[in-house]
This record gives C-alpha cells, structure tokens and sequence, in this order.
C-alpha cells in the first residue's frame, strides 16, 4: 500500500498538470501571443522550476491542517496509507470528470475535499481541523477569486492609462513582458499545485518513517516532474473554455490578466494559502472582460463556472469517503 500511495500521488499530479495546468496560459494563446505547443511546452517548464524554487509553505499547510496529523502518525501505517491513497483517489475521479466535460473546477480543492472526505471516513469529524478549513481554504477561496477579478479590473486601467500615448517602441516591450508573465504565471502556479500533492504524500513518509512530516528533496522533484509532464501533454482542454468562451481576450487585457493572477498566487505562496490557480485566472478574466461594460463577459459559463467552484469541496468529500470504505473492503 506504500508504493501504491506514491504511485497514485504522482498520477494525481500528473493529472492536476492535465487538469489546470493549460489554464495558466490560456488567455496567452487566444490572443495570439504564443502558438498553444509553444505555450504549454514553456507552462511545463515553468511548472517544474516553480515546484522546485519556491520553497514548501503550502505543502506544510496541506500536511497539518486539513485533518490533525496526529491519529495519522500515531495509529496503525496502513490506515494512515489507506487514508493518503483514498483523498488522491476521490480526487482523482472528480478530476477526470471534470476535465473531460472542459469545466475549469479546482484540482486543488477538489483534494482537499477529498482529504475531508476520506479523514472523517476513516478517523471520525473530530480530527478535521474545521477552523483552519475554514480559515486557510474557504475564505481563501471566495477572497481569491474576488482578489483576482478586482486586481485584473484595475491592472487594465492602470495599463491603458499608462499605453494611452505609447509609441510601437513600447507596444513591442509590453509584448516581451507579457511573455515574461506568461512564464512566471506558470513558475507560481507550479509551486503552489506541486507542493499540495507533497503536502499529502509527506504524510505517509512520515508514517513509514516513524519520522516529522518533511519533504525530501526527491519527492519534490518527482511531483514537479510530474505535473509538468501532465501539462505537457494534456493542457489544452480547458483553453478554449478559459481563454475564449468567457470574454474576447487580447494582448493588452491578457497582460492584464496574467499580472493580476501573479499577484495573487505569489502572496499565496507566500503565506502558505493552498489557493486555486484555475479559480484566480478565470476570475482575472472576468475581471479585464469588464472593462467596458459586465456585458463583455459571458455570464452563462461563469455562472457555471461558479456553481462547480461552489460544489467541488463536497463531491469530492463525499467521492473520497466512498474511496476510504471501498480500499478497506479491498
């Protein structure tokens, strides 16, 4: 059951890579900036490195304060293995779901959902840590996105206030910065997607151990490698709901865009917050797609858009409990 944890761990970051990781750059290829391989082959990269550079804040934010630790580490290695395999499992299945029928849900919460999920199936409601949920992810995800939607609004003003009387000169260096952004966008969005699959197989390390949760160096690059595999090879599904079905994108508000989303993850990594990337992008886009009127935006898929922000946590709860009952009886 150990090897199949891991195993499983780095699939899900495969699939996150899949799932999210065309998002991050798909306002850079409907306006025309990059060629989608282009894009997605440099995402990859950035997607790596960023997992790599930027530190294990939330990682450590997954690990000891979605379900205490403590009956993990302390109780029988199988349980703690059956309860790690199962929350990437539930996870897993909301995930395909949600990729095949292009709707840019939350690998992220979906996660930690199933980690809710599988921890109440396994250990009883009393060791989820209900307060840093609520804390550390649901005020992060409804602030998030609004911080994301607000920050692309005025990223966009300040940028044609300050491009109003700009000669071709400056037009060809926005160029070259937003293929900059379109790089560090993927840099953070890797550190921040990479390092919650690390988050939760340092729990079953630790439990094979008997050691402190930590991430070695070797699961950090197995889980970067492997969701920048996944968004090598599979990020183009959610680009044209992301990038053309919400609002006409540009270069000048897909620069925006990507600044806003920057912003926001990178205080995420900071603070250790285990955001989505695939809800502060979309939000961003909506943001610029209002500029000149909220008629610019389609209101229909983001209402839909929404709706599985809204639903994501508790499916994949429910899914992930399933996966806990359904891995015992195995």
């Amino acid at each position: 059951m150990f090897y199949f944890m891991i195993f499983i761990g780095l699939i899900f970051a495969y699939i996150n890579g899949m799932h999210d990781g065309g998002t991050v750059v798909a306002t850079s290829i409907s306006s025309r900036l990059l060629s989608a391989g282009r894009a997605v082959g440099t995402a990859g990269i950035a997607n790596f490195l960023g997992s790599v550079l930027l530190g294990t804040a939330v990682a450590f934010t997954i690990s000891e304060n979605i379900v205490n630790p403590v009956p993990l580490l302390t109780g029988n290695r199988d349980g703690c293995f059956t309860f790690v395999t199962a929350a990437f499992a539930g996870s897993l299945v909301w995930n395909i779901f949600t990729w095949i029928v292009r709707l840019p849900s939350s690998a992220s919460h979906s996660m930690i959902g199933s980690m809710i999920g599988s921890g109440i199936a396994g250990y009883g409601t009393v060791y989820i840590m209900w307060h840093s949920i609520f804390v550390k992810v649901i005020l992060a995800m409804f602030i998030s996105p609004v911080a994301g939607f607000f920050m692309g609004y005025i990223f966009l003003m300040l940028q044609n206030r300050m491009l109003k009387n700009a000669t071709i000169v400056w037009s060809r260096r926005i160029m070259f910065l937003h293929k900059l952004s379109s790089f560090f966008l993927a840099f953070s969005y890797g550190s921040n997607d990479a390092q919650k699959v690390m988050g939760l197989i340092a729990i079953g390390l630790a439990s094979f151990y008997g050691s402190e949760i930590s991430v070695p160096f070797w699961l950090m690059l197995s889980c970067s490698a492997a969701l920048a595999l996944g968004t090598v090879t599979g990020g183009y599904n959610m680009i044209k709901t992301v990038g053309m079905d919400i609002t006409k994108i540009n270069i000048q508000n897909s620069f925006a865009s990507q600044m806003a989303t920057i912003f926001v993850i990178s205080a995420a990594n900071v603070t250790g917050l285990p955001i989505s990337a695939t809800q502060v992008v979309t939000s961003s886009v909506m943001g610029v797609g209002t500029e000149k009127t909220p008629k610019g935006v389609n209101w229909t898929i983001t209402g839909r858009i929404a709706a599985a922000w809204l639903i994501t946590i508790p499916a994949s709860a429910l899914i992930g409990a399933v996966m806990f009952k359904i891995l015992i009886l195995i």
